[in-house]
C-alpha cells in the first residue's frame, strides 16, 4: 500500500490549489486546518510551559501501570517514547497538540489527542482490559482531502495498531469508517468504508492475517457532532474506529 505524502513546494502551487477549491461546484470540508489551543483564547492566557503529571492506570482496578507511552508533540521533529513508571512530570506547551498512544498486552489500544489544560495538574490515562465489543477511536487517522489515501501523519497510529495485533495474537477487530454526510446515504457509506479499507490494506500488507480483520462503513450514523458548527467539528465526524470482535 502507498502512503501518499503531499508537499507544497512553491507559493504558486498553493495559489492554484486555493483557486481550485474556491471554484469547485461542490462544497468540501478541508481535512487539514490550523489547530489552536482553546486555552490561548481563555481568561488564563499564557505562553508559559505547563507542568503536568501523567499517570497510567488499569481502568477497572485503578492499579498504576508501568508502560511505554508514544507521544507526538513533545519534540516537534520526531515521535518520543516515554517510560512511565506510575507517574511522570512533564513541561508542556499550551499552544501545542499532543498525541498519546499506548500499546500493552491484554489491554485495549489507547490513542488520544490533547491540549495541555493549565487547570489539570495530573492527567491519568486509564487502559481498558481487553474484552469483546471494546471500541476505540484511532487518533489521528487522516486522509488526503476528498480521498481515501492515508496521510503521513497517520503512520504512528497505524504502526501502533499493527503492534497491538502482534502482541495480542488472539484478537480480531473490525475496522469501522465514519464520515461526514455526503449528498446521498449510499455515497456516505461507500466513502466511510473506503477509508476503513485503507487501514485494512495497511495491516494486511504488513502481514496481519485478513481473517482477523473485518471492514465496516457506518457512514454518518454515529457522528461526534450531528450538527457541526465548525470545520473542526465536521472533521471530527470523519474518523476510523476499531472494535474487538474476537478475544
Amino acid at each position: 500500500m502507498t502512503i501518499t505524502i503531499w508537499n507544497v513546494c512553491t507559493r504558486s502551487i498553493g495559489v492554484i490549489c486555493l483557486i481550485g477549491m474556491l471554484s469547485s461546484a461542490r462544497p468540501m470540508w478541508g481535512q487539514f486546518t490550523v489547530e489552536r489551543s482553546p486555552w490561548l483564547d481563555g481568561p488564563e492566557i499564557t505562553d508559559e510551559p505547563i507542568d503536568q503529571r501523567w499517570a497510567v492506570a488499569n481502568q477497572k482496578t485503578n492499579e498504576p501501570l508501568h508502560v511505554e507511552l508514544i507521544v507526538e508533540g513533545i519534540n516537534p521533529r520526531k515521535t518520543v517514547r516515554l517510560d512511565v513508571d506510575s507517574t511522570m512530570m512533564l513541561s508542556l506547551q499550551p499552544f501545542r497538540r499532543y498525541t498519546r498512544i499506548c500499546v500493552e498486552p491484554e489491554f485495549m489500544l489507547h490513542t488520544d489527542r490533547i491540549w495541555a489544560d493549565p487547570k489539570t495538574l495530573c492527567d491519568t490515562l486509564r487502559l481498558r482490559p481487553l474484552e469483546m465489543g471494546l471500541e476505540v477511536d484511532l487518533e489521528p487517522i487522516e486522509f488526503t482531502p476528498g480521498a481515501s489515501q492515508l496521510y503521513h501523519t497517520s503512520i504512528p497510529t497505524l504502526e501502533a495498531l499493527y503492534t497491538f495485533l502482534v502482541i495480542n495474537p488472539t484478537v480480531g477487530i473490525a475496522v469501522v469508517g465514519h464520515e461526514q454526510p455526503a449528498p446521498t446515504p449510499s455515497e456516505t457509506a461507500f466513502e466511510s468504508r473506503e477509508r476503513a479499507r485503507a487501514v485494512w490494506e495497511y495491516l494486511v500488507t504488513n502481514g496481519v492475517d485478513p481473517n482477523r480483520l473485518a471492514v465496516e462503513g457506518e457512514g454518518s450514523q454515529r457522528m461526534r457532532f450531528p450538527e457541526p458548527k465548525t470545520v473542526e467539528e465536521a472533521e471530527a465526524n470523519r474518523r476510523v474506529t476499531v472494535r474487538v470482535t474476537h478475544y
